[in-house]
This record gives structure tokens, sequence and C-alpha cells, in this order.
């Protein structure tokens, strides 16, 4: 299905109170300036609201902007009580704003944002506001789970529309939708096959699966173009429509991670068919051709590659992680006239021009990484985005540590890493339990703890205080266990 590229002018306005410092600061950062990445017009006091302009008019004329399409309400204990009482900048937005939602027909302009909760969980709503339907972001887990509602509701595209009545469903005649939805049905069909324990008809269907995965990835290719801005945005259409075949990939690997089905020779014909297929394919292309056009699925494999790693650290399947990631990829590169060559799975990072050079300059955000951040927001609330980029890290620290003095290309890289500075990898902080390195030892292939010491050792010498063009250095090993700590208990 072709999603077009549609201009819109959205603007907003953000009502909040001044509760804390940190408080905000994180309506700042995590609302405001996140909003504005994803295009959206923002009115906000710590940005408009000059000295000595009037704080009233300032106010009044936000609120009745009829180009305002949205209010945002961002309730807190502190914006409840000044609220409630009329009292400071919050009281005045009050009087200004309460007549607009009684008389509000559509109901539709003025959210609360669900900020702050007491202890017993109740809600810090004004009580003008109360009955509305809010977004709830109180936590770190909700906000990640429904920044997307907000997104979407602020663009008034909500994820569940009421069909058209008298018509058909629409993926009865879209080909994309259609192999979608043969997708949906398989990984009903496999459910079904395991509850019963029928593990032939359900591996099957996996391979059937996988087959028609590669086939509905053909849909998301880009035309060839010499327009390099143009591109690039097509490139990011894509990707944010390629996510449903994310979460189809991940519930698949979920449903049969528990089963012999899933095998190594399984998942490395995943990435081998989709990076053959789609992405050094250059030669297949008639023409001009712009070499991000291919970012798509360099993004969108490099992405299932490390939601795999994931699962399978999240599942404790060490052994099956170890062969995936010690096996060699048979791999175009460049020219399929070429041949194949062995590579080891580095070669599913990469850089992305399209998003990191290109993209990033028309959001006008100082993203490190703007493909990671992109990456990030399609986290869920199992694989958050520490999680995910704790196993981002790992890749690194296991590509680096066979790295050390061979000559061999550059190690996977932690594009993610920015995400995990306050967190701890949980494979490297067990290692002082020996029943834990023995569990994990085939990740890092060794036999003994002597030799992962060596090799934790070579790596520090070697990379210790790897530094980017961010602020920060990327972690090391030390940072997550003390080498003198390793098996040193039980």
């Amino acid at each position: 299905m072709q999603v077009k590229n549609v201009e819109t002018n959205v603007k907003i306005f953000i009502s909040y109170s001044w509760t804390s410092e940190e408080f905000t600061r994180w309506v700042r950062e995590e609302i405001a300036e996140r909003l504005v990445g994803d295009g959206v017009e923002v009115v906000f006091d710590q940005w408009d609201l000059q000295d000595g302009q009037d704080v009233y008019a300032f106010m009044e004329r936000a609120v009745n902007d009829s180009e305002i399409s949205k209010v945002l309400v961002i309730c807190d204990k502190g914006y409840k009580d000044k609220a409630d009482s009329r009292k400071g900048g919050v009281g005045t937005e009050t009087l200004i704003i309460t007549p607009n939602v009684y008389q509000e027909v559509t109901q539709t302009k003025f959210i609360p944002i669900i900020a702050e909760r007491d202890s017993q969980g109740k809600d810090y709503v004004p009580t003008y506001m109360n009955g509305r339907k809010y977004i709830d972001m109180s936590s770190s887990e909700l906000y990640v789970e429904n920044y997307e509602q907000l997104l979407r509701t602020i663009y008034e595209r909500p994820s569940k529309r009421r069909p058209k009545m008298g018509k058909a469903p629409s993926f009865l005649f879209e080909d994309e939708e259609i192999e979608n939805y043969k997708l949906h049905l398989l990984l009903k069909q496999i459910q079904l096959d395991l509850s019963k324990n029928q593990l032939i008809a359900a591996k099957s269907k996996v391979i059937e699966f996988k087959s028609e995965f590669v086939e509905v990835l053909e849909t998301f290719k880009v035309d060839k173009t010499e327009d390099y801005e143009r591109t690039a945005q097509v490139v990011e259409d894509k990707i944010d429509n390629m996510l449903i075949l994310k979460n189809d990939f991940v519930e698949l690997l979920e449903k049969i991670i528990s089963y012999d089905i899933v095998s190594v020779d399984l998942l490395i014909e995943f990435f081998e068919d989709i990076h053959n297929k789609y992405i050094d394919i250059r030669s297949q292309v008639q023409g001009s051709f712009i070499e991000f056009q291919f970012d798509q699925f360099r993004f969108f494999l490099r992405e299932i590659f490390i939601y795999t790693c994931a699962i399978l650290l999240k599942a404790e399947r060490y052994s099956l992680l170890s062969d995936l990631l010690y096996s060699r990829f048979l791999l175009y590169r460049d020219f399929p006239i070429n041949g194949k060559e062995s590579r080891g799975f580095e070669a599913f990072d990469c850089y992305l021009r399209s998003l990191d050079e290109v993209q990033v300059k028309k959001s006008g955000s100082n993203f490190y990484s703007y493909s990671s951040e992109k990456m990030m927001r399609r986290s869920t609330k199992k694989y958050s985005p520490e999680y995910l980029a704790n196993t981002d890290l790992l890749l690194y620290y296991l590509s680096a540590i066979n790295n050390v003095g061979d000559g061999r290309p550059r190690p996977w890289y932690p594009w993610t890493y920015i995400y995990s500075r306050d967190t701890k990898n949980e494979v490297l902080q067990k290692l002082e339990s020996k029943r834990h390195f023995e569990k994990v030892k085939d990740l890092f292939d060794v036999k003994n703890e002597e030799e992962l010491v060596e090799k934790f050792s070579k790596f520090a010498g070697e990379y210790e205080g790897y530094q980017t063009s961010y602020r920060n250095r990327i972690p090391t090993i030390q940072d997550h266990i003390d080498l003198s700590k390793i098996c040193k208990y039980r």
C-alpha cells in the first residue's frame, strides 16, 4: 500500500505548571521538543513568552488561536492545586480555558495528559476537566507505551477507526494488506498447532511465513530517483509503514522461541534472504539510483536482528544466540553478479545516510543518531529502549572482543548506546556468578574464566574509552563488571 506524503500543519499549545525544575525540564524535553521533532508546531511559554510581554494576553491568545487545534493540559499535583484554587499562571489559564472546555461542541481540543498520580494511584486532573478521556504518561513505561497515542490524537489519526459503512474491508483490494493478512492468519495457525503440540505442522507454517514475509517486503522498494531529499523522505515513510512487519516478526519469534522448531538455520535464512533480495540489489535497478534508496531495508534488517537477539536473551536461549552470532552468512556485496561471500553478523550494521544526514536536518533536532531514535520510538513495553540498547551494546562487546588485533573489519557499532548509559548489562553483571558463567560462556567463545578475563583485558586495551562525536564515550565492559569478580560467587 503506497502511503502519500501529506503536508500537515498541526499547531498545539501546552498548559502546565512550573511545579519544579525537574518537571519543567520533563515537559520541555519529553513533550515539547519531542513533538517538534515529530512535525508538530508547539506554542510553549519557555520559547515563545518573552520578558516584558503580558502573560495573560499570551495565554489568552494561545488558547483562543484558531490555528491551534489542540491544547495539552499536563496534569500533576501542582497543576491541579493551582487550577482548582485559581492561583498563579495556571489559575489564569484555567479562567481562560474553562469556558472553552464547556462550550466546545466537539470536545476534542483540550487533552489532559496525566503526568503524576498520588500514592493511591489517583490522577491529578483539575475539577473543570473531570470526565475527560486522558492520555496516561505518569510513568516511564506508560510514556513509552502512550506517546504514539498522543501523536495520533494530535494528528487525528487514531489507531482504531470506525469502518465506512457499505464497503468491503480495504485489505481485500490492497496488495500489501492482503499479504499482511496472510501473515496474521499464519501466526494464528502456528499458535493453534503449537497448542495442540503439532510441531511438524507448525514448523511447516513457519517456513511458509518466512517466504511470505520476504515477499511482502517487495512492496517497500523505492523507485529510482535523483532527488536526494525526496528519496530520503520516501525511505523514512517506508520505514514507518514497515512497523507492522517488525511486530509480526517479533510475534512469530516469541511464539516459537521455546520450541525446537526454531533453529539457527531458520534464523540465518531469514536474514540472508532479506539481505540478498533487497539490500545489495543495485544491478537490478535500471538507470540511476541513490545509494540510500535501500536504507529502509538496512534499517529493518538491523532492527529485527537486534530484536532477535533481545528475544533470545530474554528467553535465556544463550546457546542458540551463540550459534547465530558465530555463524557466517552468505551475502551479496554491492552487486549480485559478483556472487556471495561469507560475512559475520556485523554485515547487518550500517550507517543510514538517508536518516542520519538528510532527514535529521529536516527534523531540526540534534539527535546523536536519528535512525536509533526512530528505532527506540518503535520499542515496546516488553522490549524497552534500555533493553534494546543493552542488547545492541552486548553485540558490540561480543563483536569487538573477537576483532582485537586480527585485522578484521570494524566491530558492530552500538548506535543506540546512549539509551543504556543509566543501566547495567545483566549478562555482564551476572558474570560474578559461576553458575551464570557456565550458562553464557558460549556467547563469549571461551571455555573458562581465565580465557574470558584475557579477552576482556585485550578489549580494554584496544577499545576502552572508545569515543564518538557524542559527548559521552561508549561504556566499557568494566563499567558493567569488575574483572577481578568474574566467577567469584556461586
